[in-house]
């Protein structure tokens, strides 16, 4: 497969990588993490001492291109941009793909068209639809013009298809061998094409370019020479659907242990692969998106996020959440003159809440879990839900015993006049049924949600905080009214 060559004729002398190459017939061994280590700080050294970006740039191609991609980050846009102008095309493109996307594709719109260009082109398919299908339209449009037309032919199809689906997900880049071929034939097309060959498995088809089977390269190895694929490739097939969303994809390969799975159409047409590394991070997208919906953060938004951006995800849900504190807020008010004649309950209320707060989350994230895995059957919500309330009434009263406990000695011991075992025994009573409230709301909001067909991770964080603080609040405090003569100091 050609490359396509670089449209910078102005770029400095690119670096010679094989300078000092050990002996063909000795095999050396590297340290991985000592190496990365030990890159880092050599990177780090030259931009401390702020070298010239022909130096950066000769250090950073040198890096494995996930490692130049963390470099590249690092740097400043402008210094990034630099640096990305003296690199070789192809390192360049691969630490591209494995940027921060937003930052890629800042990168990206500051170069000239042609430029941007290239870099697409050299990128995995896949890789290069990702930054195409988040780039401002006009700005795509020019990159597809500039492309080879092969590549464009490939990113079209790509394109076509939603980036959180196994057809967005899925490279052109494979190798399919006919069915009716030979097994010399096959390892002599395989040779043709050595860069390729990243598969665990080669899929089989027919003239027409329907999946057929797969052969796995033992099969390959020990098979005889003139032995036809069709008599020794595997006829039972595991195949994804394009349209099928990318969460379902991540949990196909987390359970059946896959590697490599191809993409069919309705007609068994084999459109393409969908590989583990890009599993792997759509698994690492998908946490890090319930992650940040479970408290309110947008989604895709990144660190390094612009400020507006920043704002437009999150005040949305902080002033959601500000209503609902100001619920809580309400509670504590229709007591304060019962606050006021016992002071101290203001001190005991927030622990209250806490505990019932860190209960509450800890049933969301199990139950989230279980959600997620498809753990939580239909018929078994009910037995949830009250395994996860004995959970906290069991938790409520141990904790409960020992502030009671504490709050008794404290009385004892004179330290503070409206401490005493009767207030105890209204903190012990309320803790345990603080948290046995709150692990059932930590449970029952996701299942609600879920079974509103809602995204169970959405805000659920706001709304199980909002819920354990007004109950532990409600909880304390009304048991405090209702038997407020038996604990008024006397």
């Amino acid at each position: 497969m050609s490359e396509p060559s670089s449209n910078n004729p102005d770029r400095e002398e690119r670096l010679d990588d094989h300078e000092g190459a050990a002996d063909p017939g000795e095999t050396i061994i590297h340290d991985a993490g000592a190496v990365e280590e030990e890159a880092d700080e050599t990177l780090a050294a030259l931009i401390d001492a702020d070298a010239p970006p022909a130096e950066i740039a000769r250090e950073v191609e040198s890096q494995e291109p996930a490692d130049a991609a963390d470099a590249l980050e690092t740097l400043e846009p402008d210094d990034a941009k630099e640096v990305l102008n003296r690199m070789g095309d192809e390192a360049a493109a691969d630490a591209l793909a494995h940027m921060n996307e937003s930052l890629a594709l800042s990168a990206l719109l500051d170069l000239p068209p042609d430029e941007a260009a290239s870099y697409l082109s050299l990128m995995d398919p896949d890789d290069a639809v990702d930054l195409l299908q988040v780039a401002p339209r006009e700005r795509a449009a020019e990159w597809m013009a500039r492309v080879p037309a092969e590549t464009a032919a490939k990113l079209g199809r790509l394109a076509h298809y939603d980036a959180e689906t196994a057809g967005g997900l899925m490279t052109t880049e494979f190798i399919a061998i006919r069915d009716e071929s030979t097994i010399s034939q096959a390892v002599e097309e395989l040779r043709a094409f050595p860069d390729e060959i990243e598969q665990q498995v080669l899929y089989c088809v027919d003239g027409d370019g329907r999946l057929t089977g797969e052969l796995a390269f033992r099969d390959l190895v020990i098979s005889p020479a003139g032995a036809v694929v069709s008599d020794v490739m595997r006829r039972e097939i595991d195949a994804l659907k394009p349209e099928l969303d990318q969460e379902e994809v991540a949990m196909i390969f987390d359970r059946y242990d896959e590697v490599t799975m191809p993409v069919i159409d309705s007609n068994r047409l084999l459109l393409g692969v969908v590989q583990i590394d890009d599993v792997i991070d759509i698994i690492r997208e998908e946490q890090t998106e319930d992650a940040f919906k479970q408290v309110g953060v947008g989604e895709g938004e990144s660190v390094l996020a612009p400020l507006p951006a920043k704002i437009k995800s999150r005040l949305p849900w902080l002033m959601g959440n500000l209503f609902m504190a100001t619920i809580a807020a309400l509670v504590v008010l229709k007591f304060e003159g019962l606050i006021e004649q016992v002071a101290i309950l203001a001190v005991i209320m927030p622990i209250i809440a806490n505990q019932a707060g860190n209960a509450g989350h800890q049933s969301l994230a199990v139950t989230l879990r279980g959600l997620v895995l498809q753990e939580v059957h239909r018929g078994r919500t009910f037995q949830l839900l009250i395994r996860e309330t004995a959970l906290g009434l069991i938790s409520g009263l141990a904790i409960g015993i020992v502030i009671g406990l504490v709050i008794t000695v404290v009385g004892s011991l004179g330290a503070h006049t409206e401490a005493s075992w009767r207030l105890g025994f209204i903190a012990a009573a309320s803790m345990s049924g603080a948290l046995a409230l709150g692990c059932l709301a930590g449970a029952a909001i996701p299942l609600c949600l879920d079974r509103m067909k809602l995204d169970p991770a959405a805000g659920s964080s706001i709304f199980v905080t909002m819920v354990t603080d007004t109950v532990s609040f409600a909880a304390f405090l009304g048991l405090a009214y209702l038997l407020r003569s038996w604990i008024l100091p006397v």
